[in-house]
Formats: structure tokens, sequence, C-alpha cells
């Protein structure tokens, strides 16, 4: 697995982004520093493998694509659905951490895979 270093920071700076306009959603609510900061690690994550990580296989790239766009998608709709209501902070972090820690195992488990 390779990782191109230029869609990876234009990944990162796109998650930035997205986390401060999360930040801005909650922002007046007593967590919104770590909604911003929780943010950017789950939208960093599934940024940088769907835009710049590539392997030998192609078919195993569309899966790792994917895979990565349904998990950034989800993770957008969890974190703003949470910026905006008044949700209480540990399930917002759990769901997140699981959601991350999934995501990076299944992203583990397509890296141990040599050809589909």
């Amino acid at each position: 697995m390779k990782c191109n270093v230029f869609p990876a920071i234009i990944a990162v700076v796109i998650a930035c982004l997205l986390a401060y306009l999360a930040y801005t959603i909650a922002e007046g609510k007593e967590n919104d520093v770590v909604c911003g900061i929780v943010s950017f690690v789950c939208f960093a994550s599934t940024l940088v493998s769907t835009l710049s990580l590539r392997t030998d296989s192609s078919r195993l790239n569309i899966n790792l694509r994917v895979m990565s766009t349904v998990f950034f998608t989800v993770f957008i709709v969890v974190n703003f659905v949470f910026a905006a209501t008044t949700l209480t902070m540990p399930y917002y972090v759990i769901i997140n951490a699981l959601l991350v820690t999934i995501f990076m195992a299944t992203l583990y488990k397509f890296s141990t895979i040599k050809d589909v």
C-alpha cells in the first residue's frame, strides 16, 4: 500500500475545513472544541485513505475507496447531527471512536490482502 503525499495534504486540508465547520456549528455549546477535534480525526482518516492510498490491485483500490467513502459519509452525518443537537458528549466520542476503530481494522485487513 502506497501513500501519495500531495493528495494526502489536500485531504488533510479538506478535513481541517470540515472540522472547522463542525466547530462553528457547535460553537457556544460546552464541548465545541472536542467536537472540532474529533471531527478532524474522523474526516482526516477517511479522506486520506480515499484520496491518497493506492495498492497494486485495481480491484482492491476500488474496494478501499468505496469503504472509505461510506465511512466518510457516516462520519459527516454523525458529526454534524451531534454538532447541531445537544446530545451528550460521551455518546458522541464513543460512537466516533468505535467507528474509527472499525474503519482502521478494516483498512488494516485490506492492507494484508495481496489479490482480490
